[in-house]
């Protein structure tokens, strides 16, 4: 059947060079989504395929890095990959990249409650199991079975798609993985872990809070299955690409010759069979198929007029803004009275939602350089020079990032669209489930799998309708 199914494709493909030498597929957005869904269509259907991405700031998307004082580059976005990240760890293999395993400058994690230490990690191994075990119990062991439970049934989503998959919606994606998933986004990760895992309240409290506050700026009411991606950034094996994880896009943007338009789509105008796009620059091209690789978000800051819709698009939901602050100075321990003596590194995340910071992370450089002193500080809103101060001493240099990092997660979750109207689709639809590097690529993935779909049950109907007038 599936050698049938080959051939099938290989003479539609012969098909479309004869009636049609190429088609047109314009993606908005160059982060992650949009470039390794490029790199995707162009696997798919090889020299039979123009791809143009949109993207009117850098390339890389959230993906982005600055350089500091000292003359290099930190990652200001998405900084780390877990090791069961199969699409992730493939394109830094196949593209030449190295990976890096060092992305903080220290081992040590403090959860901090606004007024002091709730638990600080010990640098002895043996003396840190123990502490972990005599205040969260028997729970954190219970804990690590269910993620890696969780993880082994996510992971089935790279069988489905090599066997050339897609689906319409979150849902049936998630369906497909577990059909027990779907419910993880009916119930707050606080209500399943208490009540369905029964899960020691100080593990949710903290350390399951904790994980949320640095990594999506929210607490423990997200839904269940963004709550468990949390998690599993939490078990330390994590990784991150030499030279920035930027790179990553700029060799998938590179392998996948797309043609790069340094502008932003401001309109889409929808005509019987196609899409005319609008640049802010007034600049308009028609495409055959649209691909959203960009949050379609109330509060995006690039607004899209569409035309000539049978339906109005619906803004999905609101994204959370997050602030990366670069600092090169010392830390002020005096304010941490707990570590003021130690000079031990340590990463602090507050786990009070009071507090003006989410975390504190001594990084290294994306080259594994760079001075002993620099920090960055997630936050929710923009730090002032009195909050920076409050934190810091001998102060040399500060940049700020400010962003739409990530969905603002409730429960319950409905189901988002991939295939939001005819030739038009969605990749960040997947990140209402979870937002992620590896989220992204695998609904681009489908989204070019059911472009595929689309495209060749479209040429086998043409296809018939000839062979039926000629007979």
């Amino acid at each position: 059947m599936k050698y049938l199914m080959e051939m099938v494709i290989w003479f539609l493909t012969l098909l479309k060079c004869t009636y049609q030498s190429d088609f047109n597929i314009a993606i908005i957005g160059g982060g992650i989504g949009g470039t390794s869904c490029a790199y995707f269509l162009k696997e798919i259907f090889k020299d039979l395929v123009n791809l143009d991405i949109y993207e009117g700031n850098k390339v890389g998307g959230r993906l982005a890095t600055v350089i500091m004082k000292d003359g290099n580059e930190y990652e200001t976005g998405g900084s780390v990959i877990h090791q069961r990240n199969k699409y992730m760890s493939n394109f830094v293999s196949n593209l030449g990249l190295q990976k890096r395993k060092s992305v903080f400058k220290n081992e040590r994690l403090g959860l901090h409650n606004g007024k002091d230490f709730d638990f600080i990690e010990n640098d002895n191994y043996f003396v840190n199991s123990m502490n972990i075990l005599w205040r969260y119990g028997y729970s954190i062991k219970r804990l690590q079975e269910f993620v890696n439970n969780m993880l082994d049934k996510f992971e089935r989503i790279y069988e489905l798609q090599t066997n050339g998959l897609s689906f319409d919606s979150t849902y049936d994606l998630l369906t497909a993985m577990d059909p027990s998933f779907v419910n993880y986004l009916n119930i707050s990760v606080k209500d399943a872990y208490s009540k369905e895992e029964h899960f020691s309240e100080s593990l949710i409290t903290e350390l399951v809070q904790a994980s949320l506050r640095v990594n999506y700026g929210q607490n423990t009411n997200v839904h269940e299955f963004v709550g468990s991606v949390s998690m599993a950034g939490m078990d330390g094996s994590l990784w991150s690409v030499k030279g920035g994880n930027k790179r990553v896009v700029e060799k998938l943007l590179e392998k996948s010759k797309a043609h790069l338009i340094p502008e932003y789509v401001v309109q889409i105008i929808r005509n019987n069979d196609s899409y005319t796009l609008i640049t802010n620059f007034k600049k308009k091209a028609t495409y055959n198929y649209v691909v959203f690789a960009s949050p379609l978000a109330e509060n995006q800051k690039v607004p899209i007029t569409f035309s000539n819709m049978p339906l109005a698009l619906n803004k999905v939901g609101k994204y959370h803004q997050t602030v990366s602050t670069l600092v090169v100075g010392e830390m002020k321990r005096t304010r941490f009275p707990t570590i003021s003596d130690d000079l031990l590194p340590i990463t602090i995340i507050s786990i009070n939602e009071n507090e003006f910071f989410n975390s504190i992370s001594n990084v290294e450089g994306v080259n594994e350089t760079g001075s002993l002193n620099v920090w960055k500080i997630f936050s929710q809103q923009p730090l002032s020079n009195n909050q920076i101060d409050y934190l810091f001493e001998n102060i040399s240099d500060v940049k700020v990032v400010d962003w739409l990092a990530y969905p603002h997660y409730s429960v319950p979750t409905e189901s988002q669209s991939f295939h939001i109207a005819d030739r038009l689709y969605h990749i960040n639809a997947i990140e209402w489930t979870a937002s992620a590097m590896e989220m992204s690529c695998i609904g681009a993935k489908n989204v070019a799998l059911l472009i595929k779909k689309h495209f060749y049950s479209k040429e086998l109907n043409e296809t018939n309708k000839r062979s039926h007038m000629e007979l």
